[in-house]
C-alpha cells in the first residue's frame, strides 16, 4: 500500500517553539498597556523572562526571542516611569480625597 506524502514546509520556514510565541505576545500586550499608569509592568516583565528562557532553550528560533526580551524591556521600562509618574502626581491629592 502507497502511503501518501506528507506536505513540506516552505523551504527556510519554521515553527517557533511555544515559549517564544507566549514571549511575544506578553512582551507585546504589556507594551500595549504600559500606556495605563503602568498596568503592563508585570506582562511586560514575564514577556522578557519568558523571552530569555526561550533563547537559552531555542537559540534557532533567534531573532523573535530578541524581539520579545526587546519588547518586553522597554515595555517594562516604560511602565515603571509610568507607574512613577503617576504615584508622585496622585499621593499627595489621595488624602484630601478620602477625606473630604
Amino acid at each position: 500500500m502507497i502511503e501518501p506524502a506528507r506536505p513540506r514546509s516552505a523551504r527556510g520556514a519554521r515553527r517557533l517553539s511555544d515559549l517564544t510565541w507566549v514571549a511575544l505576545i506578553l512582551s507585546g500586550l504589556g507594551l500595549a498597556l504600559a500606556f495605563m499608569s503602568g498596568a503592563g509592568l508585570p506582562i511586560a516583565a514575564a514577556g522578557t523572562v519568558c523571552g530569555l528562557f526561550a533563547l537559552r532553550r531555542r537559540p534557532d528560533d533567534s531573532p523573535w526571542p530578541y524581539v520579545a526580551v526587546a519588547a518586553g524591556s522597554v515595555g517594562s521600562m516604560l511602565a515603571l516611569i509610568l507607574a512613577i509618574v503617576t504615584a508622585v502626581e496622585w499621593l499627595p491629592v489621595l488624602p484630601g480625597m478620602l477625606l473630604g
